[in-house]
């Protein structure tokens, strides 16, 4: 691998731990120090701990710390501590900003996407973006001799221009270079952005034209053009959102986008550009969730590391990371899409705050297809309304001095950087990448996601949770299909796959629909106020499925329970009361609506103690919170026929209990 530069080399891997450098400490002397608690009686950490560990009626307070699939603790409570200095805005390590003063004179920049196929439509939606609010383009194309019809009117001079060709991009930025060029523009006015991407192309359409040396040279003639003739416009993007699209983690997002900053790096200046040029022509993209404090912990700690790698490669200046955030792709649902609009918002909000210089918010409708005139202007407007009138942007670093984000910032970098380490030692991310690693790393990532959305610890509102039977679906056409490899690749691997949360639920969903059979009757015993909390629960956990529950009211006894059954035409059943009521009634319930036909009668509960004697009374299964949700639809979708094209196996109530078994363990 090369270096680089030649003053001095950059070492792989770097030093063992971070040693951050320039972090200023206050200017305040201590006299003057604003203390706004100042008319209030220290806070007791020991009165706390004694009251929180009340409220959990003994349990220890260290019983509410959680842990992230990165292995990061999150503690239910943070204080000041030792270690964690955020520095000031614009001087490294650059946590609290990458510029003195953040996005306060003007906002951040609104950067929108526009997918359209047919270029006048893109053209027109283009415009219209620009004219109601919209201060730079992200243009998707992959034929260059479009890009004058898409950009026709656009006034080069005051609208950055960001590129999203593909494996066409070299050809594209040539042809943006020449629009640039014919109107006559002052150069130092045009700014915008090539995006040129090898190894995240790789990633995400598992094939390039050429091997990466020479898509490297072709990343240095792009830089070298653009530096020549445009000195604001940057060539190189690292897109770490292929990564995080595809359920990576944010400490993975992050080891990975330094680790490919890296090796463009190396490849620039083995190319014969200076380090301190190389640098300036790299924009990095990142994802940005509903996790608020994930992303905007996430955000700052990504400039720090990227500070890190400037100090040690000798970059004149320090490293200060220029940042695009997107809204992540993988939140988006199919099912209820306008709770996107609230995750999007959420997410445009952690982005502003965490620092991005950039951000794109993706319409609600993204997971659908084709964003329609409102979606785009609701994407558009929501970034509006966090600058215009909630003046998000007139405040810097708001999350600064907050001991839980300094403290999650500081997690990140950490656990990020050794993995970036890690990386550099087996040979860069290039080789981490083609090996195969970024794959199984990200899978393993995925399958611990999986496990969280399926036993609902990690809710989907619209989804997994509240889901609507009856919502109306919204009609999209088809967004542009991804691209995949070319035909005259030189270099494939396994494209790294995008994965949605929410696809598990949304595929039984759509497979339930407009099936009769696609119910389950409630058995509900007792009174109202006996069965109303798991009857209720019942319903929400089957139709996560596509399965309407069928309620015909309380019933007093199993004759009831088994005439009411008979009626229904359901063929499951799941028993819906209280633990008490279950001790009475459950086994006879149980043994009449076998006696009634129910190929698989199921218990809302957790039996403890009970369950081998309901499982030896005829009761097939069990669901409670903690069952794996997904397991148990898919085998009641096997039982009840509804598996697109597979039909329903002999001895479907024998298919169906194992799962249900399983989840109640």
């Amino acid at each position: 691998m090369g270096s680089c530069g030649p003053e001095p080399d950059l070492p792989p891997p770097l030093a063992p731990t971070i040693g951050w450098v320039n972090e200023q400490p206050s200017t305040n002397p201590p006299n003057e120090r604003l203390t706004l608690g100042a008319a209030f009686a220290p806070a007791d950490h020991e009165a706390w701990r004694a009251a929180a560990e009340k409220a959990l009626r003994g349990k220890p307070v260290e019983s509410l710390i959680t842990e992230t699939i990165d292995g990061v603790s999150i503690d239910p409570l943070y204080t000041e501590g030792p270690g964690v200095a955020a520095g000031v805005p614009g001087a490294a390590p650059f946590v609290r900003g990458a510029t003195p003063t953040g996005g306060v004179l003007g906002g951040w920049d609104v950067r929108q996407h526009f997918a359209q196929t047919d270029p006048a439509a893109q053209n027109a939606a283009i415009l219209d973006g620009l004219e109601r609010g919209v201060t730079s383009v992200w243009v998707r194309t992959d034929e260059p001799g479009d890009l004058e019809r898409i950009l026709e009117g656009v006034l080069l001079d005051l609208a950055p221009v960001a590129l999203d060709a593909g494996h066409a991009t070299e050809h594209v930025a040539r042809a943006l270079v020449s629009l640039w060029q014919d109107g006559d523009h002052d150069p130092a006015t045009i700014r915008g952005s090539f995006r040129a991407d090898p190894l995240g192309r790789l990633a995400r359409t598992g094939g390039l034209r050429s091997d990466l040396a020479h898509s490297y040279e072709h990343l240095v003639g792009l830089v070298t053009m653009s530096a020549s003739l445009f000195p604001q416009v940057r060539s190189v993007a690292v897109d770490a959102t292929v990564y995080a699209d595809a359920g990576a983690t944010e400490v993975q997002e992050l080891a990975y986008s330094i680790a490919t900053g890296v090796a463009y790096l190396r490849a620039l200046v083995d190319g014969g550009l200076a380090i301190d040029q190389a640098a300036r022509e790299i924009e990095f993209t990142y994802a940005a969730s509903a996790d608020q404090f994930a992303t905007i912990a996430k955000l700052r700690a990504a400039r720090r590391l990227w500070a890190r790698v400037g100090e040690a490669s000798g970059i004149a200046a320090g490293a200060a990371q220029r940042q695009h955030a997107v809204t992540s792709r993988s939140m988006l649902t199919r099912h209820d899409p306008w709770v996107n609009l609230l995750r999007t918002t959420i997410a445009c909000f952690a982005a502003g705050v965490g620092g991005a210089e950039s951000v794109t918010t993706r319409a609600f409708d993204a997971a659908i297809g084709a964003a329609d005139e409102i979606a785009l202007r609701l994407a558009r407007n929501t970034q509006l309304l966090l600058i215009e009138e909630s003046n998000l942007a007139r405040v810097i670093d708001p999350a600064g001095g907050s001991w839980y984000v300094e403290s999650l910032t500081d997690d990140y970098a950490q656990a990020a950087w050794s993995l970036f380490q890690s990386i550099e030692a087996a040979g860069g991310f290039a080789q981490h990448l083609t090996g195969g690693a970024v794959a199984e790393e990200v899978g393993a990532s995925v399958a611990a996601r999986r496990a969280a959305v399926a036993t609902r610890r990690q809710p989907i509102t619209g989804v997994s949770e509240f889901a609507d039977l009856d919502e109306e679906a919204l009609d999209r056409p088809a967004a542009p299909a991804p691209r995949g490899v070319p035909a005259d690749a030189k270099l494939t691997i396994e494209p790294i796959a995008p994965y949605r949360p929410s696809s598990a639920f949304e595929e039984l969903r759509d497979a339930a629909a407009g099936h009769d059979s696609a119910t389950i009757f409630l058995a509900n015993l007792g009174p109202l106020a006996a069965h109303t909390a798991r009857t209720s629960w019942s319903v929400n956990f089957f139709a996560a499925g596509g399965i309407r529950a069928v309620d015909a009211g309380s019933f007093s006894s199993p004759e009831d329970a088994e005439k009411a059954y008979r009626a229904s035409g359901c063929r499951a059943a799941v028993l819906c009361s209280s633990d008490e009521l279950y001790l009475q009634h459950a086994v006879a319930t149980a043994k009449a609506l076998k006696r009634a036909d129910a190929t698989l009668v199921l218990l809302a509960g957790n039996p403890g103690e009970r369950k081998v004697a309901y499982a030896g009374a005829g009761i097939d299964g069990f669901v409670h919170v903690g069952s794996d949700a997904v397991a148990v639809l898919q085998s009641l979708h096997r039982l009840l026929g509804l598996t697109p094209d597979e039909p329903e196996p002999a001895g479907a109530a024998a298919s169906a209990t194992p799962a249900a078994e399983e989840a109640s363990r």
